[in-house]
């Protein structure tokens, strides 16, 4: 008479072996990390500095970016689960590793430890790991002191994030996209900053209307009230010897003296703004990051 295994004796083994399989996947997760850290010093991003960390989807393979799952929350790895079309499920696994592991480095904390909420306009922020373990309610959640800012975007094969001591924003477009960019601007532009735009060349103007596009995102992304401040409150003038400068409506209540901006095209066929909340002139250090592998010094021209 042969053996007959026992059902649960065997669910149970089943069971063993595949915590055992999980546990040693985390214990390599945490001896990378470790490596890592050793290799690739922390940001060290001081009152003066902006870090900009850039990540090219097509560099990094598609088991790479799958890896970055155990990083993620739950909530995020479901929303990711529902793009359509993989290579949005790519980039948005990049993205979010790319920020988790700059926000980690910078506070020294794992990246899957952080935990994010989205504030009252839709704005992710920081919240106290604490408060998550304890399970209150978001708006229970007391904001993360960690002194620091940061913000996200992505267009066709970049995903860019910037890191800050004060409010920040960051845009990036790619220019190749078939759109009449020039329609939108004549809907949605402030006054002033229309008839500024379509005073250059008709060859120039739809370069042009990027740079005047990814600075009114990124102006809205660092106050953290998206689309509702109203494109139309607020312009800017690129034709101005001093350089760039703003122009708001009084509803704003804000002061353009407060604000400073950079616009620059890092690579053909893209397009990249910051606002920062800061009068003195910054520092931006700016990165190529592959999360968990690699970061290295970005060779852009910010003038």
């Amino acid at each position: 008479m042969g053996f007959t295994p026992n059902s649960h004796f065997v669910n149970r083994s089943i069971i063993s072996a595949l915590s055992i399989v999980n546990f040693s996947f985390f214990i390599i997760h945490v001896c990378r990390s470790f490596l890592l850290n050793l290799l690739m010093p922390l940001l060290s991003i001081d009152r003066n500095t902006v870090w900009v960390g850039v990540s090219r989807c097509s560099d990094i393979s598609e088991s790479q970016a799958e890896s970055y799952r155990v990083l993620l929350s739950d909530e995020e790895n479901a929303r990711n689960k529902r793009f359509r079309f993989s290579h949005d499920r790519h980039r948005d696994l990049i993205a979010r590793a790319l920020l988790r592991c700059a926000l980690g480095d910078e506070l020294e904390i794992a990246p899957e430890r952080l935990v994010f909420e989205k504030g009252r306009h839709g704005k992710p922020q920081l919240v106290s790991i604490d408060a998550e373990e304890k399970g209150l309610s978001w708006n229970s959640k007391p904001i993360l002191n960690s002194g620091l800012e940061f913000n996200l975007s992505h267009a066709a094969d970049w995903v860019v994030v910037a890191l800050a001591p004060h409010k920040v924003g960051i845009d990036v477009e790619y220019t190749s996209r078939k759109n009449d960019v020039l329609a939108i601007a004549d809907r949605y532009f402030f006054g002033a900053e229309i008839e500024e735009l379509f005073s250059f060349s008709k060859s120039e103007q739809r370069e042009r209307f990027f740079d005047y596009w990814t600075l009114k995102e990124a102006y809205m992304k660092a106050r953290g009230e998206g689309i509702s401040l109203g494109l139309s409150n607020f312009g800017f003038s690129l034709a101005n010897a001093a350089g760039i400068s703003i122009n708001m409506k009084p509803c704003l209540k804000d002061k353009s003296e407060d604000w400073q901006f950079v616009c620059i095209s890092p690579q053909a066929e893209y397009r990249l703004a910051i606002a920062l909340n800061q009068k003195r002139k910054a520092t931006i250090v700016c990165e190529e990051v592959i999360p968990l592998v690699s970061r290295k010094k970005a060779a852009w021209h910010l003038a």
